[in-house]
């Protein structure tokens, strides 16, 4: 499911849960899944199950138009299930009870809602809230009494689902708690994404404007670009030297909250020796790569004779 880009679609996801449910169908697990739901969900006690002459049938309309997800019935009970991977819960649980209540036809109802993680949704209703993970739990409990029957076909497909729904679990319990901070401070997070967005765009216009103070006319070894990284904040004006074919030299002079900083780092491959005795032999000094640090607001005509005497140097250097 997860190659195929469905997993957190309901649909599918709720196709297949049927498909295992109905004792009928040709997987082989018979009542694997409606022992494992009337065990999570207490729908009967021991080994009595969901009964006989069960009938599983999905997006049972109502007499208001709405969709039921999966309609369960059998001799004893009708199990109503609104399956829900990543979507809000705003359902018409009203309606959904309703049509329980009249097509039971003395049957014991029962009514889930299945979800990544736990809710207090459509209990006002009668609806009992149960887990992926509870339920996927239950199912791998009672799993080594049906697996000898399965169809291997199946049983491959299967685990894979029980692994998709499982992963899927891990991904809502890590970030459900920044969920509910995002839907709690919408308004704030909105209005600080857009501040930090002005921000980004006043870093870039900084080193745009310092790059256009830089002369490279007559330096055709030298390359000027720009760069930066998604999750920081900070911008890189890069100039990149090629000084002779084993050392070409990076400058990046880098605007942050704080600082402007001249480095000139050790790309991936480089020689950092050879670098060191280059840098060494034009005078260049060096602090752990970092060359220069000026203040947030320094003038840039400050800045740029201090980075065109850096790149004229190396720019101009003949003895590699």
């Amino acid at each position: 499911m997860e190659i195929a880009g469905y997993p957190h679609y309901e649909n599918v996801s709720s196709n297949i849960l049927a498909f295992f449910m109905d004792p009928e169908e040709s997987h082989g697990f018979g009542t694997l899944i409606l022992d494992a739901l009337a065990s999570a969900g207490d729908i009967a006690a021991g080994d009595e199950g969901v009964g006989g002459n069960v009938s599983v049938e999905r997006e049972v309309v109502t007499d208001n138009g709405n969709r039921i997800d999966i309609l369960i019935t059998s001799d004893n009970h009708a199990i109503l299930i609104e399956n829900k991977i990543y979507a809000g819960v705003s359902n018409p649980f009203d309606d959904y009870a309703a049509y329980l209540d009249h097509t039971a036809d003395g049957r014991a109802k029962h009514k889930f809602l299945l979800t990544l993680y736990p809710t207090n949704e459509g209990n006002e209703w009668g609806f009992t809230n149960l887990t992926h993970e509870e339920f996927v739990g239950q199912i791998r409990l009672l799993l080594g009494r049906y697996v000898s029957s399965a169809d291997t076909r199946y049983l491959t497909i299967f685990l894979d689902f029980l692994n998709t729904l499982e992963n899927l679990q891990k991904g809502s319990r890590m970030n459900q708690e920044f969920l509910d901070l995002l839907s709690e401070r919408k308004e704030d997070v909105e209005d600080f994404l857009t501040e930090i967005k002005g921000f980004e765009d006043e870093l870039r216009e900084k080193v745009r404007e310092l790059g256009a103070l830089i002369e490279l006319e007559e330096r055709q070894n030298v390359r000027q670009w720009f760069w930066r990284q998604k999750t920081k904040l900070l911008d890189v004006l890069v100039h990149d030297i090629h000084v002779s074919d084993d050392l070409p030299v990076f400058i990046d002079t880098v605007i942050s909250p704080h600082e402007w900083d001249i480095r000139i780092p050790v790309r991936r491959g480089g020689n950092h020796s050879k670098l060191k005795d280059l840098l060494q032999s034009l005078e260049i000094p060096e602090k752990g790569w970092g060359i220069h640090t000026f203040a947030y607001d320094e003038s840039l005509d400050r800045i740029s004779p201090v980075l065109q005497d850096i790149i004229d140097k190396l720019s101009t250097y003949r003895g590699a």
